[in-house]
């Protein structure tokens, strides 16, 4: 969101495109203030630019992306929660069913993403299944994966590589543990040991 706002905002595009909705929210964590800013900077060129708007591309198609800035409360990553949240309300779960898919966001039919889902759309229209299925450990796990990194280690952030890589070409791609100290436990979120 940070560094290129416009993929994932053509990733929103082509997904309404391809469910038919008008209407889209990025939903975001108040406290990311900064990302936040640069979306509504994209959003704002994406709509003097006509990719987004009346007449996306002038292909008669309406899409209109809003930037929702959410309360920060951790529950509100579970998709009713969110939902509750944009809604206006406290951000607590629904009880499901109904489904998002069919009674969501203002009573409506709602599809729910997350970011890193949708910034790979682009580039699998783009480059194909094939080239999609070609990032990865085996054919259980395609694709590019985020890994976010914290901790004791010399270069904590966020790392994209095919999914399911091994644990310790992560934790190399890192700089290794903080002042080479020894690696006592580590929560694995996507990367194999």
């Amino acid at each position: 969101m940070e560094k290129d706002p416009h993929q994932l905002i053509e990733g929103c595009a082509i997904c309404c495109y391809a469910v038919g909705a008008n209407t889209c929210y990025i939903y975001i964590r108040g406290e990311h203030t900064f990302a936040a800013g640069v979306l509504e900077r994209a959003l704002r060129d994406a709509y003097e630019s006509g990719v987004l708007g009346t007449s996306v591309l002038g292909s008669g198609f309406r899409l209109d992306v809003t930037v929702h800035r959410g309360a920060g409360a951790y529950i509100c990553g579970e998709e009713t929660g969110m939902l509750e949240s944009l809604e206006g309300k406290r951000g607590q779960p629904r009880v499901k069913p109904p489904f998002p898919a069919v009674v969501g966001a203002f009573g409506c039919p709602t599809v729910i993403n997350n970011v890193e889902t949708l910034c790979n759309v682009p580039h699998i229209v783009e480059r194909g299944a094939d080239w999609f299925r070609s990032i990865g450990t085996d054919e259980r796990n395609t694709g590019p994966k985020l890994y976010a990194v914290s901790g004791h280690v010399e270069r904590p952030g966020t790392y994209e590589f095919a999914i399911g890589i091994p644990f310790h070409e992560l934790l190399d791609a890192c700089g290794g543990m903080y002042r080479g100290r020894a690696l006592k436990a580590f929560i694995p979120g996507g990367a194999s040991a």
